[in-house]
C-alpha cells in the first residue's frame, strides 16, 4: 500500500484530482504488471544466453575430445588412412562427429599427403558426407550451399557432378555458385567445362576466369584452345594469359600466339607478344621475325603494345631494331622512352648509340632520357 501511494505521488502527483484520483489503484496495478513482465522477459533472455553459452562450451569440449580421439595413433580413422579399410564407426558418424571428421580430412589434404591417402580421403568423404551435401545443395541456404560447394571441390567429389549440372540449369543459381561449379568442372576434367566456357552469360572478372583456366586438366585445356575462336572475347584474352602462366610451349600454343600477333586485335596482340616471350624459349627466331614485321609499321599501335614490343627488342637483339629503339626514345609516353633507352643499353653497341642519341636526336626528351641512361650506366660501372 505504501508502495502504491509512493508510485501515485511520483507518477501522478498529490495535487491531481478527478478521474486519476479515482483510478489510482488500477493504474499502479497496470504499471506494476508491465514492469514485472519486462523483468521476467529480460530474465528469460539472460537465462537463454547463459544456457546457449554453456551448451556451446560443452559442445566444443566434446568436439575437441573427439578430434583428439580421431588423431590418436591406432584410432579407426588412422587405421583407415593407413590400411584402407572403412569401419562401421566411420560410416555411422553424424552431427558434430561429421563436422570434426570433415575438418580433420580437410587439414590432412592441406598437408599434401601421398596419392593413395588422397584417394582414401576422397572415397571416405563421399561415403560419409555425400548424402548430406546433396541435401544441402537442394534445400540449404545460400551460404550453406556455397560452403558445401567448396567442400565438394576440395574433396574432388566427382559423384556429385550431375547434381551440379542440375544447379547450373536453374535461374536461382548465383554467379558465385556458378563460378565455383565451373572451378570444380575444371579440377575434375568434367567434359562439360569447355561447353560452359563457350557461353556468353557469365559475368566474371579476369582473375576468376584465370582461376578456372589454370585448373583445367591437360585434355580440357587442349580442347579449349581448339575452340579459341568460338569462346567469348574475355575468355580469349585470358586464354592467352593462361598460356604464359602455364608455360605452354606446345606447337599448338605457339601457332595460336603467332596468329594473334599477326591479327588485327591490339589487346590480343599485346598479350600474345608477352606470352610468346615466355613460352618461346628456343624459338627466338620466330619472335624476332614477328618483331621485324612489327618494326615495319608499329609506330601507330597502342601504347601498351608499343611498350611491350620495346621491352622485347631489348631481349631479342637485332641490328634492325636499333633505329626503332632510338625513334621510340622520342615517344610521347615517358615509360616507353625509358624502356627504349634501357633496351638500347643492352646492345653491344648500346653505349655508342646512346651517346649519339644524346647529341643528335631531334627530340629534346629523347636527348634527355639518353643522357640520364648514360649517367646511370656510368654510376653502375663505378659501383662495380
Amino acid at each position: 500500500m505504501i508502495g502504491q501511494q509512493w508510485m501515485y505521488i511520483k507518477l501522478i502527483g498529490s495535487h491531481h484530482r478527478g478521474w486519476l484520483a479515482g483510478n489510482t489503484d488500477w493504474l499502479v496495478h497496470v504499471v506494476s504488471l508491465v514492469c514485472a513482465s519486462v523483468l521476467a522477459f529480460l530474465l528469460v533472455i539472460y537465462g537463454y544466453i547463459l544456457w546457449m553459452k554453456y551448451s556451446s562450451r560443452r559442445r566444443e569440449k566434446v568436439k575437441t575430445a573427439l578430434m583428439h580421439e580421431l588423431l590418436a595413433e591406432g584410432s579407426f580413422l588412422q587405421r583407415y588412412l593407413n590400411e584402407g579399410e572403412i569401419g562401421v564407426d566411420l560410416l555411422n558418424m553424424s552431427g558434430d562427429q561429421q563436422i570434426v571428421l570433415q575438418q580433420l580430412l580437410l587439414q590432412r589434404l592441406a598437408q599434401g599427403p601421398a596419392e593413395h591417402e588422397i584417394l582414401r580421403i576422397r572415397l571416405l568423404s563421399w561415403q560419409v558426407f555425400g548424402s548430406s551435401y546433396r541435401l544441402i545443395l537442394k534445400t540449404g541456404k545460400w551460404s550453406e550451399r556455397v560452403n558445401t560447394l567448396l567442400y565438394i571441390e576440395q574433396f574432388h567429389m566427382v559423384e556429385l557432378l550431375p547434381r551440379l549440372e542440375d544447379m547450373l540449369r536453374v535461374t536461382s543459381c548465383t554467379p558465385l555458385e556458378r563460378f565455383i561449379i565451373l572451378r570444380i568442372y575444371a579440377r575434375t576434367g568434367y567434359f562439360r567445362i569447355v561447353k560452359e566456357l563457350l557461353r556468353k552469360q557469365y559475368v566474371w572478372s579476369d582473375s576468376q576466369y584465370l582461376q578456372i583456366l589454370l585448373l583445367l586438366t591437360d585434355s580440357s585445356w587442349i580442347r579449349l584452345k581448339d575452340h579459341f575462336k568460338d569462346v567469348p572475347y574475355q575468355v580469349q584474352s585470358n586464354i592467352v594469359h593462361a598460356i604464359r602462366i602455364r608455360d605452354d610451349q606446345t606447337d599448338g600454343a605457339v601457332v595460336l600466339l603467332e596468329k594473334l600477333i599477326l591479327g588485327e586485335d591490339a589487346l590480343l596482340r599485346t598479350h600474345a607478344y608477352q606470352a610468346l616471350a615466355q613460352v618461346g624459349r628456343g624459338r627466338e627466331d620466330l619472335l624476332k621475325g614477328l618483331l621485324l614485321v612489327w618494326n615495319e609499321s608499329g609506330e601507330e599501335r597502342q601504347r601498351s603494345e608499343r611498350l611491350t614490343v620495346t621491352q622485347l627488342m631489348g631481349t631479342v637483339h637485332a641490328d634492325a631494331f636499333i633505329p626503332r629503339l632510338k625513334l621510340m626514345m622520342g615517344d610521347p609516353s615517358f615509360q616507353i622512352r625509358q624502356e627504349a633507352a634501357n633496351s638500347l643499353a643492352r646492345y653491344e653497341q648500346g653505349l655508342e648509340e646512346l651517346r649519339d642519341t644524346a647529341v643528335n636526336h631531334p627530340d629534346k626528351y629523347a636527348r634527355q632520357i639518353a643522357e640520364e641512361t648514360l649517367e646511370r650506366m656510368q654510376y653502375g660501372r663505378k659501383m662495380d
